[in-house]
């Protein structure tokens, strides 16, 4: 089955064959002599970043816990602030009232006030007359 196609050539073109063959041979080598180096490389690009690589999994993991107690923050401020709108309304309502009352109080002087005056003018009156 191993047939050896070279026989069915000339001598030149086996020698042709033979010397391409080994050219291909010397240039996979080199390649290979190429390939080699770069797996070197990058092995030592990544043995030189492997530290780098680790702080930023590290980072990444405080930002996001970072991340988790700033939104708890913020939870707890929306709280307090529902909280304190609550109070607000109250202490509105509380305006209002005390606003009424403060209202029916200088009514109740003006009419105090007008009363105490027809008394006055009807006592001048008296007075005069007498």
């Amino acid at each position: 089955m191993s047939e050896d196609f070279t026989k069915k050539f000339s001598g030149d073109d086996r020698d042709t064959i033979l010397t391409a063959i080994q050219k291909m041979d010397s240039r996979l080598q080199g390649v290979e002599k190429k390939v080699d180096g770069l797996e070197k490389t990058v092995n030592e690009r990544l043995y030189d970043t492997r530290p780098i690589w680790h702080k930023v999994v590290d980072d990444i993991g405080e930002l996001q816990a970072g991340q988790k107690r700033f939104e708890e923050g913020q939870q707890a401020m929306r709280a307090e602030i529902s909280e304190l709108n609550t109070m607000v309304r109250s202490v509105n309502r509380d305006q209002i009232v005390i606003n009424d009352v403060v209202r029916r109080i200088q009514l109740d002087f003006h009419n105090f006030d007008e009363r105490l005056h027809k008394l006055i003018v009807n006592r001048n009156q008296q007075n005069s007359t007498t």
